[in-house]
């Protein structure tokens, strides 16, 4: 298994080299247009100034769940949630925050836990919007996954106003501790994503959902920006669907 971890990170290493001599950065880095359904559940959490901060996925009719480290330390009536579409200059229905759960127990040096509830005042016009439906079952080394977001292209570069989309596989949870330990360490409510130098997550991709057959299994959480040849970390949505559902619960009683 050692030599297994080694080859890899070999690997990973070769990849960054190549970055370095390269320079360059593909497209969600390396990815495509994402389709318009696509915008019907991922919605953009924006600033008052209307600038694209972090990405969230909506799973009942007055809630988003995004990452904890997107709205620690934030007020509601400075996050507005734009939904219902994938181009952000054109169309989208815009709501306002009325409550932040952030989990109980997040911490915002190892990221464990980096999970969050946004209440929205009134509801979602389920017309133009879906809630999509999370996912309970265990994601296994290999399994495809896409990945959405907003985010920049390169390092400290601005969000996109375009919804971008990316295939990947879900990576080795051993490799992926190896490869990041000096970062931070990768528990069992977090997954990984890798294939190669240029395809990854950048900065504006956080909280945005990552969807297995049309269910939410994760959320972008962390990593080294942007797409340089290092795995990308993510909240694991099967750890946390049934604090998801007695947090919302309480929302309604």
């Amino acid at each position: 298994m050692y030599s297994r971890i080694s080859n890899t990170l070999m690997f990973i290493g070769l990849l960054i080299n190549q970055h370095k001599v390269s320079g360059n950065l593909n497209r969600v880095i390396g990815g495509y247009d994402a389709p318009s359904e696509f915008g019907r559940f991922h919605a953009s959490l924006q600033n008052l100034s209307g600038q694209h901060v972090c990405g969230s996925a909506v799973v009942t009719k007055s809630h988003v769940v995004t990452v904890a480290h997107c709205v620690a330390g934030t007020e509601p009536q400075y996050v507005k949630i734009v939904v219902g579409t994938n181009d952000l200059d054109n169309g989208g229905l815009q709501y306002d925050a009325e409550v932040l759960n952030i989990h109980q127990q997040y911490n915002s040096s190892t990221r464990i836990n980096d999970i969050a509830i946004i209440k929205i005042s009134g509801y979602f016009d389920l017309q133009h919007i879906t809630i999509i439906e999370m996912g309970y079952n265990e994601l296994l080394e290999g399994d495809p996954v896409i990945i959405t977001g907003f985010g920049a292209q390169e390092p400290n570069g601005e969000s996109s106003r375009q919804m971008y989309a990316i295939n990947l596989p879900v990576f080795s949870q051993e490799t992926c501790r190896f490869a990041m330990r000096y970062s931070k360490e990768v528990v069992d409510s977090m997954f990984c994503t890798f294939t190669q130098i240029g395809q990854g997550t950048c900065h504006g991709d956080s909280g945005g959902p990552i969807i297995k057959d049309n269910k939410l299994v994760g959320l972008v959480s962390w990593g080294i920006p942007c797409a340089v040849g290092f795995p990308d970390v993510h909240t694991r949505i099967s750890h946390f669907t049934e604090w998801i559902k007695e947090e919302v619960i309480k929302d309604f009683i």
